[in-house]
């Protein structure tokens, strides 16, 4: 008896010792990357409630998934028919609140509807994060909204900042090969090449998930348009952002604002004038 006990002791121990192999080896002795915590959360009724009450603002959800519902917000714009912006957003715990100060900005002077979504997990939307599923999530938000607008994705202008940029070019990538890919693509200190986990005890030992950017480049008709900040300090500078452009080449077009951080990138006048502008010219 006492044989099998600690017999059953040691291959627990083998199990541990195998699965803190996993996480931390390829960390000691692989490349090195940028690893950051999903920074999910809720938001309150009543701070819900206030954002959908802005002008002309309103709530909205999707459903991607069987039990999955995403909360978001929309600014329809006053005619029929017009364009639209899609704001995929970063990793932030207030993902409904930057995009919908975002999207107003980028919106100044124009009839644009406008719309934003938090990922699963963030901002009250059900669900965890797990990158397959948002991956996946992607393209159904825009479809989804789509179906709730009565438009097309031809009529809908992508902009990802940060995390988003993964996930607005999954969704193009996705879209496109199924021949509906959206008006326009603007990427905002986009990652390329990170890890996201998620938090709990073991989160040191966790190799997390991979976000690969360039792997999904190819299927991109373009034109692209990649927003840098030079003084990223988040990504480590303009590294990240140069990787995307050299891969998507002609259809990219690159802009680059000295001294300019991560999160300091969509509130910068000279960054939102460069998206608007790239979606006057190149969006329907």
């Amino acid at each position: 008896m006492k044989a099998l006990v600690r017999r059953g002791l040691a291959l627990v121990g083998v199990g541990a010792l195998i699965a803190i192999s996993i996480g931390i080896l390829p960390r000691v002795f692989g490349r090195k990357r940028l690893r950051f915590p999903y920074l999910t959360g809720q938001i309150a009724p009543a701070d819900y409630r206030a954002l959908a009450a802005q002008n002309g603002w309103s709530a909205s959800n999707v459903t991607v998934a069987p039990g999955i519902n995403l909360n978001g917000l929309v600014r329809r714009p006053t005619a029929p028919g017009g364009p639209w912006v899609l704001y995929y957003p970063g990793n932030d715990a207030t993902q409904l609140e930057r995009g919908q100060a975002f999207l107003s900005r980028l919106s100044a002077g124009q009839d644009w509807g406008l719309a934003v979504f938090a990922y699963r997990g963030y901002d009250s939307s059900d669900g965890v994060p797990q990158i397959d599923d948002l991956a996946a999530d992607a393209p159904e938000i825009l479809l989804r909204l789509c179906q709730a607008e009565k438009l097309t994705p031809t009529q809908v202008n992508l902009v990802g900042f940060s995390i988003g940029g993964y996930m607005s070019v999954r969704a193009v990538s996705a879209l496109t090969s199924r021949n509906q890919a959206p008006a326009s693509l603007s990427l905002m200190a986009s990652v390329n090449d990170i890890v996201m986990f998620r938090r709990s005890i073991w989160e040191k030992l966790d190799p997390g998930d991979d976000l690969l950017t360039q792997p999904f480049l190819a299927g991109i008709k373009g034109p692209v348009l990649v927003v840098q900040g030079e003084a990223d300090e988040t990504l480590g500078g303009t590294v990240q952002a140069k990787a995307i452009t050299n891969t998507l080449a002609e259809r990219a077009r690159y802009v680059e604002l000295p001294g300019v951080g991560h999160n300091a990138l969509i509130g910068t006048e000279a960054a939102v004038v460069a998206v608007r502008s790239f979606i006057a010219n190149h969006g329907k």
